[in-house]
């Protein structure tokens, strides 16, 4: 039973947790593409001046809902799993959760956000000036396989003090 709430868990809230991050995400690159320029690849990060102090400041002030969800998101699901399955839950479990749902984000990110939306569509709005929709290019998917891969470590380490927290 408690495999199954884990499961539709990291599915549902999955899901939605990578639509609300999605959303931010797109809106903060709307707002200013540069505030993700640690994110580009490295043809455009030659091409346009380092980021201001403005957009620094600007970017921590992204990053904080950002790793509150990340972070919060998995939590609460546990929380419910565990409640779900009369207020206990295992290491193995709630690691399971916390590592599927950051997955299921991962994966939301590279294929949805990075190659659809950015390498496909590619808005404008994203283009950062000074650079154009090539430099977005000379990686290819060698660059994007190279961010999910890096992101499977991050998520994998990730979800260890969220799961240990959950499950206590």
């Amino acid at each position: 039973m408690m495999i199954n709430d884990a499961l539709r868990h990291i599915l549902v809230d999955g899901g939605i947790l990578s639509l609300v991050i999605g959303a931010l995400v797109m809106g903060s690159l709307w707002y200013n593409p540069r505030l993700w320029l640690q994110d580009y690849p490295k043809a455009v990060k030659e091409k346009v001046p380092p980021q201001t102090k403005q957009e620094k400041q600007q970017q921590r002030l992204i990053a904080a809902p950002f790793l509150l969800l990340m972070l919060g998101g998995p939590l609460v699901s546990i929380l419910m799993v565990k409640a779900a399955n009369g207020g206990a839950i295992t290491f193995p479990i709630a690691y399971l959760t916390a590592w599927g749902m950051l997955q299921f984000f991962n994966l939301f990110d590279a294929v949805v956000l990075d190659y659809l939306i950015l390498t496909v569509m590619k808005p404008k709005f994203a283009v950062i000036p000074g650079s154009t929709v090539e430099d977005y290019l000379d990686d290819g998917l060698a660059f994007q396989l190279k961010n999910y891969l890096k992101g499977i470590v991050i998520t994998t380490v990730l979800a260890l003090p969220i799961a240990f927290v959950a499950s206590r």
